[in-house]
């Protein structure tokens, strides 16, 4: 009878266990998922811009939500952490003119090239500066790969390809069509600076940058937004920008090479950067704005563990009013990222709803990610808690609005033991792991998980991607390769009630809670994988 009594007490505490783990997950609600999300998404916030007249009633409403769903301010009796910022609005030239062996080519503004500039003077000019061909633009050591040759670039202009020589290759140079952070474009221009170049130009590709040229056009003369330096960025370039492919192919062929001669030449792992026949003369002005943005940041504080933390993130920002598409100028930005800032939240929720975690969890909704991830750069520059304290981030961003999903699609699969915890929760939703399909588009730098990364905490970006229920794979990808071309980055990205189904949404915030909470109960920290270039960072930072 005693034995009996004591395997009922355990049955019962067990039960109750799951109820309340149960609990936790019964919170997550379609309807407060459609909620934030049609709100956030409305012509009301305008686009939600870092720094523009909308910024206060976007994090008012988020951290209005925090409260309501009963966390504490994270940063001492605040929601908010304060973000310095500079804006640039720039008018660059009608034509970009390059003086080539077959006369004057002229490249149209938005329609053949880009151009921008962080450096804090109101005129900046390119004077029939010298144009040199350097490939990818990288310097990588460990895949013997140096672009530039020690070649003086003082003054010059550098013309460099987007990705990095693995993309569209079967070897395992650099990592194959598995993008680099060489192959991003934040980095060349910070390799080129670096390099002393005064103007660094890409050759946008649709493939291997992972969007269309309208992307770079709508992004044009819009204000940018940067860190506030304390040196003007008299470090950086004066002239960052893009050219088409199309105005690549005519720049190269005046100069008696086809593209295609040229993109062989780059792959090659002898490559040697050489000047061509070529300078190159443009100008812009610039005027300047210094403001602070805000992250917003909730807490729930470990009961256990209190000094040790699981961050979730999700980025508030999108590009506010911008070029007129069809008689629209507001990005409302539905899936981007009003779907994960509703899917942050409603996690939220179910903790507070589910038992006390043991270690502290951090809701953490950071501007800017659309300038260069700076609100989530920020925090991990000034963390409330150390970064070697930080056990794991979990990110997600454009959660598209197709249903349930029969996949978890893991954006870096493969760069640590967290792709374990996020399969184990998939299986009890009867979903399977997905690697990234695009692994050349080099997502899992573009994200607001990437700042930790670097700084050595391992991350999870996850979400349903490429096997909706309702369409299985082939037409789920064809929408989602739509979705790309046609929506991302446009005033398209609207939530429309009738057609979007939220479901996948909803199943994504179960399964990550789930995976944050067994992280937020746990004694273990997850390990970066042998092969990582993170991983060494975290080890000595865990010392």
């Amino acid at each position: 009878m005693k034995n009996l009594l004591i395997l009922l007490a355990l049955i019962f505490l067990a039960s109750c266990s799951l109820v309340k783990s149960k609990s936790g997950e019964d919170a997550i609600q379609y309807k407060n998922i459609e909620k934030h999300i049609a709100e956030l998404s409305s012509d009301k916030y305008m686009g939600r811009m870092p720094m523009s007249s909308t910024e206060q009633i976007t994090v008012d409403y988020i951290a209005g939500q925090m409260k309501e769903i009963g966390l504490d301010p994270a940063n001492k009796e605040s929601y908010f952490q304060e973000v310095p910022l500079l804006a640039v609005s720039s008018t660059i030239a009608n034509t970009l003119d390059f003086e080539t062996p077959k006369g004057i080519l002229k490249l149209d503004k938005m329609v053949d090239y880009v151009t921008f500039s962080r450096k804090m003077e109101a005129e900046q000019s390119l004077d029939q500066s010298e144009l040199v061909f350097a490939g990818f633009g990288i310097t990588a050591p460990e895949f013997g790969r140096d672009d530039f040759q020690g070649m003086d670039l003082t003054g010059k202009t550098i013309l460099v390809f987007v990705n990095d020589p693995g993309y569209g290759t079967t070897d395992t140079y650099f990592k194959g069509n598995t993008m680099t952070y060489y192959g991003r474009w934040t980095y060349k221009f910070e390799e080129a600076a670096r390099r002393g170049a005064k103007g660094c130009l890409i050759i946008h590709e649709t493939g291997p940058a992972g969007y269309p040229w309208k992307v770079v056009a709508n992004n044009g003369e819009t204000t940018k937004l940067y860190l506030k330096p304390e040196n003007g960025y008299n470090d950086r370039c004066a002239f960052e920008g893009w050219i088409s492919k199309t105005a690549a192919e005519k720049l190269f062929a005046s100069c008696g090479i086809t593209f295609d001669e040229a993109k062989k030449q780059a792959v090659q792992k002898d490559f040697k950067p050489f000047a061509l026949p070529v300078k190159v003369s443009g100008w812009m002005k610039s005027t300047f704005e210094t403001n602070t943005s805000r992250n917003v940041c909730g807490l729930i504080r470990g009961s256990k563990q209190p000094d040790e933390v699981v961050v979730y993130t999700a980025h508030w920002d999108h590009l506010g009013v911008a070029a007129t598409v069809n008689g629209d100028s507001i990005y409302n930005g539905a899936t981007d990222n009003a779907s994960a800032v509703s899917w942050m939240l409603e996690i939220a929720r179910a903790f507070k709803s589910g038992p006390a975690p043991e270690r502290s969890v951090l809701f953490l909704s950071v501007t800017s990610e659309e300038s260069g991830l700076l609100g989530s750069g920020y925090y991990a520059e000034h963390p409330f808690f150390p970064m070697n304290k930080t056990v794991a981030v979990i990110n997600t961003d454009v959660m598209l609005f197709m249903g349930k999903f029969k996949d978890v699609m893991l954006t870096g699969s493969g760069q640590s033991e967290l792709d374990e915890w996020v399969r184990r929760e998939a299986e009890k939703q009867e979903r399977y792991i997905a690697p990234d399909p695009n692994p050349d588009n080099g997502m899992f730098f573009r994200s607001d998980q990437f700042p930790f990364v670097k700084q050595g905490v391992p991350a999870i970006y996850a979400k349903g991607y490429v096997d909706a229920e309702k369409f299985g794979k082939e037409e789920t990808m064809k929408q989602v390769d739509r979705y790309w071309k046609e929506t991302y980055h446009s005033p398209f990205d609207e939530y429309h009630p009738k057609t979007d189904d939220l479901s996948g949404i909803v199943e994504d915030a179960k399964l990550l809670y789930h995976v944050g909470a067994n992280l937020a109960n746990s004694t273990e920290w997850p390990k970066w994988n042998e092969g990582s270039e993170f991983k060494a960072i975290r080890e000595n930072s865990r010392k």
